[in-house]
């Protein structure tokens, strides 16, 4: 608790000013507003002795203290929020960056709903627990102390009876705010999962269409509604037992001061101001007795929020950049692989075992296999989203440990076989790689990557709006606006993860013809399952099981008549499809294998 508050203030004190004139400004609002009671006393007491002016005074001095307060309260709320919001700000700008920064690994294993529900219920719970510690809590906590004040100086059995009445509600609020953050907690967990089945439905909707599975989606939300619904009732009730069981002793309390109260009045050892100034103390007691319950609710159910937030912030980043690294002005390109050994956390074990080869600057290079192989781990490796469990990956003789993430990723294009885009214009989504591009680098990259002619027919050119992920686009024009994107950067290692697997023969064509033209004294890394990419390749390595099978050019490896060459004869003979690529040669195409 006591590191979550920690975190809490770092951000609210680096607005230090601000938050001092907030407290100065609260606890004088606080102090003057629990005086009007004792000023309600006063101005009773005057009546019965007839002084006209005197009363006028009184009268004039509790509409004063009512003014002078509700402007202090507003000039608390204000010097607050200039503290408050920049604070907020700060914090979230801090976990988006942690979240940016985490591993690759992190991001493979997130439940993006999940994330964005805590990212919006921690950024909720930092304006309520300012609201509810730095204004209730110590408004309720001088109005309290200001009531015993006065009741003790007019019957310490008042005061006694209050202090009573008020330590019972506490500690049956400790128990019953318990049993409420276990509800909420368990509540939570619930919402997430609802959470996590939305986001997921609306990241998958195209999947969702093809399938016509509306019906499904929907009863597979409503299923999980059950569960939500009865955790919500249960969290709910939690509060309708604190109303009655705060309710019936705060009402009793209430019902005693006001009977000794009136036995006193009775007595002669009270005025009637003191009568009204006990009422209107009693009353707000009883009322600042309550919400202070609420509001310590209020705060341990949002510092669970807030907790989880910054848990986040907690998250450890395993790909470290080295404390003193290497600084390459102009990086070549050269790579090298030195007995490389790597098991996926908590996944695949072996996926490539001492793996071992050159790539000389300026070549091109394919990687081919079965699905699961290993060539998309050598490339993960290589921008070090990933460390190796053994040996070393250099890149110009360095290791790219010693390297920051940013100067090694910064040198390296990559094209995937699904680009993601932003929700943005092509304009926006090709320049994303670079600062400060301008529109004529822009047409030279698109030009170059075989966009250009698809983007000047388009009524909005460069402005027009892609969708979410690319969606407005087809395979190929996704394809080519990634390629146009990476060759802003001017990467001198190019990576191509099977950019054209999924494309028709024009759209391949067109990438073909982007892909060799840019590959001039770059070094290229290709993926494919096309042998019409793969064949141009200065060599080709083929990896089985994590392991280098074997490499050659196309024509020395068909010679050799291994393991490529019964790929390319497969393929060759039309016998592959996904399915080879996926689970292996099917046994037809093996049968026709045989045959031949």
């Amino acid at each position: 608790m006591i590191k979550t508050l920690k975190q809490f203030y770092s951000f609210l004190f680096k607005y230090k000013k601000a938050l001092v004139a907030f407290i100065l400004a609260l606890i004088s609002a606080s102090i003057i507003e629990s005086l009007i009671p004792y000023a309600s006393k006063l101005l009773i007491d005057t009546v019965s002795l007839g002084n006209a002016n005197f009363l006028t005074k009184m009268v004039v001095l509790i509409i004063g203290l009512r003014i002078i307060s509700n402007l202090l309260h507003t000039l608390a709320r204000y010097t607050g929020d200039k503290a408050l919001i920049p604070a907020s700000r700060d914090a979230r700008i801090k976990v988006f960056r942690q979240i940016q920064d985490l591993d690759f690994a992190f991001h493979v294993d997130k439940n993006t709903g999940s994330l964005i529900s805590a990212f919006k219920r921690g950024d909720n719970a930092f304006f309520g627990l300012f609201e509810n510690i730095n204004i209730e809590l110590i408004s309720i906590t001088i109005s309290l102390g200001v009531t015993l004040f006065f009741f003790a100086n007019i019957s310490p059995i008042i005061a006694g009876l209050m202090f009573v009445v008020a330590a019972i509600n506490i500690t049956m609020g400790w128990y019953l705010i318990k049993l409420n953050i276990h509800k909420r907690t368990v509540f939570n967990t619930a919402e997430d999962k609802i959470s996590g089945i939305i986001t997921d439905n609306l990241l998958n909707y195209e999947t969702v269409k093809f399938f016509a599975q509306e019906e499904k989606e929907e009863t597979r939300l409503k299923k999980e509604f059950k569960p939500w619904i009865d955790k919500l009732w249960k969290y709910a009730n939690s509060f309708r037992v604190m109303d009655i069981a705060i309710g019936a002793v705060s009402g009793l309390g209430g019902l005693a001061v006001l009977w000794i109260s009136i036995k006193k009045l009775v007595a002669g050892s009270i005025t009637t101001g003191d009568l009204v100034m006990i009422i209107g103390f009693t009353s707000d007691f009883w009322y600042q007795s309550f919400h202070l319950l609420f509001r310590i609710r209020g705060i341990a159910n949002q510092f669970i929020d807030i907790k989880k937030y910054f848990s986040i912030l907690d998250n450890r980043i395993l790909i470290k950049d080295p404390e003193k690294p290497t600084i390459i002005e102009k990086i070549k390109g050269d790579i090298e692989f030195q007995d490389v050994c790597f098991d996926y956390p908590r996944g695949k074990k072996n996926a490539l075992v001492n793996t071992s080869f050159k790539i000389k600057a300026g070549e091109s290079i394919a990687f081919v296999g079965k699905s699961g192989a290993g060539k998309t781990t050598i490339i993960k490796l290589l921008l070090r989203f990933y460390d190796v469990n053994k040996g070393k990956i250099l890149v110009d003789n360095i290791d790219i440990r010693d390297l920051t993430k940013a100067q090694l990723r910064s040198s390296i294009g990559i094209v995937p076989q699904e680009p993601i885009l932003f929700n943005n214009t092509i304009g926006f989504n090709i320049a994303y790689g670079k600062s400060n591009v301008t529109k004529k680098e822009i047409t030279i990259a698109a030009k170059m990557a075989n966009i250009y002619d698809f983007i000047k027919e388009l009524p909005d050119k460069y402005e027009t709006n892609v969708g979410e992920r690319g969606i407005k686009l087809s395979g190929g024009e996704k394809q080519r606006l990634a390629i146009a994107r990476m060759l802003l950067t001017k990467p001198k290692i190019i990576i191509f993860d099977e950019a054209t697997s999924n494309l028709d023969s024009e759209s391949e064509t067109l990438i073909q013809d982007a892909l060799w033209k840019i590959a001039k004294n770059r070094t290229v890394l290709i993926i494919a399952h096309r042998f019409s990419t793969i064949r141009k390749a200065d060599r080709i390595i083929v990896i089985e099981n994590g392991k280098i099978a074997e490499s050659g050019s196309h024509i020395n490896l068909i010679k050799k008549k291994g393991v490529y060459h019964r790929f390319w004869k497969l393929q060759s003979q039309g016998k592959t499809t996904k399915k080879f690529e996926l689970l292996g040669p099917t046994p037809k195409a093996i049968r026709s294998q045989k045959q031949h």
